[in-house]
């Protein structure tokens, strides 16, 4: 979308809408069956080592009449920038900008502390003692941005972004017509998932030409790629490239207020620019692979880096919303991060694929199967993980209920595990020594900065540690130590070092020993458990 706010920033969505969904969800009355009966697929893969076209002209002739403007309008938020606040202005600068702009100083009653210009006079009349503010004239609906989307089926299914359609009172398509005219409509939104950026609206309409659809999964890097929509508003233009890198995650978008965690972006270097949010991506033979969505630059313009979701990905997330309202996401209740090169080594392993889990839920799928930190998941379902994406991925594409098999890494052997996932929360992100030495009693400096102290009543009432907890709680942390640094905090039961259970603070005392390098620490806190790797 075009409208307002290009501020120098890192990562754009192609396009802005803001505000709430005043108009609703209006759940269709379609089944899943009935719409996959609607699309137009092709899912056969491209030649290998095709001839290089001099001309796109018919990939463009078959694709652009699938393509679609969308025009978002609604009430937007208090602000300069219409988003319900100033981004980036510095501080102390909002009132030049009100000036600039024209718009009122804020006070006590919401306005100008002046009545309307006086037009006979160069300055503004103040208002008489008592007197009332007249009330301001309700707000009109103004265009919030113009977007993209593809026709998906003949009777007037639409695919687009979220934040496309996020917000907006009213929703205009603008169809090209066989004849050359340009028709517009009214669109209700069907279905939205703010955290994949997938949303299904719907014109009341017949006869569309809905594009052809591919198998996204069989795209390869290198594979030339074109990009349609409305680029600064500019409808019916196409851009070309190659894909880039297939399965990029962790690109820093944030959703509705919430970090995206369930991203497998294709990237290309097609030219994408604000307003191709929700346009096709299509292959060298008009086929659409992804949903145009978001691109990386400095400037708020095309830079050679743009990201599509996937269309498989989407179709799925879309049945989901036709048959369920909502995405139904699976949940293992663990914390997770990339095994890197150094972790691999301090946990003995050569193979620096997977994920590590530093921490797990409390009464979660992991805990219930027997998950512990430190274990490094390596496979899932019979699907390798490569890295903490991954996983979230795997894990949430399978349905609350769903049994999974884990392998994980554990003491340098491979554990199977089973767990059953449940529902994911709507706050969740799929995120030795040696010698048994008697209790010295006190507290002590178990590691650099680090004070602990053997459990006892009067610590659990202090620190609402639950019943039947074991270990040695931290008393004291220097805020400038190492294991503060990875997170450890006062309060925070210790309960293995390096794998090895530790019920009072000599045993704990004999166990970091020698062991000054690294240290891998289990920790209870409010019911979970956690992994904090020190390393002094």
């Amino acid at each position: 979308m075009t409208k307002t706010s290009f501020f120098k920033t890192t990562l754009l969505l192609a396009g802005f809408a803001v505000g709430s969904l005043a108009h609703g969800v209006d759940q269709p009355k379609i089944t899943v069956e009935e719409f996959r009966a609607k699309l137009k697929k092709d899912e056969s893969p491209l030649p290998a080592n095709g001839q290089l076209q001099m001309s796109y002209s018919s990939v463009v002739d078959k694709i652009l009449p699938s393509v679609v403007t969308i025009t978002s309008s609604g009430k937007p938020k208090r602000g300069l920038d219409g988003m319900g606040g100033m981004p980036q202005i510095p501080p102390g600068m909002e009132p030049f900008f009100r000036r600039w702009f024209g718009l009122p100083d804020e006070n006590e009653e919401g306005g100008n502390p002046f009545e309307d210009q006086d037009p006979d006079q160069q300055r503004p009349r103040r208002k008489a003692p008592g007197a009332q503010r007249p009330a301001p004239p309700p707000q009109k609906d103004q265009r919030l941005g113009v977007g993209s989307g593809m026709i998906i089926s003949a009777d007037g299914y639409i695919l687009t972004n979220n934040h496309v359609v996020e917000g907006a009172d009213k929703l205009e398509v603008a169809v090209d017509g066989a004849n050359g005219y340009t028709k517009t409509h009214l669109a209700k939104v069907v279905g939205r998932d703010p955290l994949t950026d997938v949303a299904l609206i719907k014109i009341d309409a017949t006869a569309l030409q809905p594009a052809t659809i591919s198998d996204s999964a069989k795209l390869r890097v290198g594979d030339i790629v074109l990009a349609a929509g409305a680029p600064m508003e500019l409808a019916h233009s196409v851009t070309q490239g190659i894909v880039s890198a297939l399965g990029r995650s962790n690109i820093g978008i944030v959703r509705e207020g919430k970090n995206a965690g369930f991203e497998n972006f294709i990237q290309t270097d097609a030219s994408i620019n604000p307003g191709n949010s929700g346009g096709p991506l299509v292959d060298a033979l008009g086929r659409v692979v992804g949903i145009n969505t978001a691109i990386f630059s400095r400037s708020g313009m095309n830079a050679g880096i743009g990201f599509a979701i996937p269309i498989g990905m989407a179709l799925s997330v879309v049945e989901d919303l036709l048959a369920n309202g909502k995405v139904q996401r699976g949940f293992l209740g663990v914390q997770i991060k990339d095994l890197d090169g150094e972790t691999a080594k301090d946990l003995g392993l050569t193979d620096q694929g997977g994920a590590v889990v530093m921490m797990v839920g409390s009464d979660s799928p992991a805990g219930k199967a027997g998950v512990e930190v430190g274990d490094v998941i390596v496979s899932v379902g019979g699907k390798r993980v490569d890295n903490s994406s991954t996983l979230r991925l795997i894990v949430s594409g399978n349905k609350p209920g769903s049994q999974i098999a884990l392998e994980v890494m554990r003491d340098k052997k491979k554990v199977t595990l089973n767990a059953t996932l449940e529902s994911l929360p709507d706050d969740a992100v799929a995120a030795g020594g040696s010698g048994t030495p008697k209790s010295s009693g006190g507290s002590s400096e178990l590691l650099a900065g680090v004070t602990a102290q053997d459990l006892s009543s009067t610590l659990t009432e202090k620190y609402g540690i639950a019943k039947g907890v074991e270990g040695v709680v931290v008393t004291k942390i220097d805020a400038d130590s190492s294991a503060a640094a990875v997170g450890l905090k006062e309060g925070d039961v210790i309960q293995a070092i390096n794998r090895q259970p530790v019920k009072n603070i000599g045993e704990a005392k004999g166990l970091v020993k020698g062991n000054k390098q690294t240290v891998f620490l289990k920790v209870h806190r409010n019911g979970d458990t956690m992994l904090f790797v020190v390393r002094d």
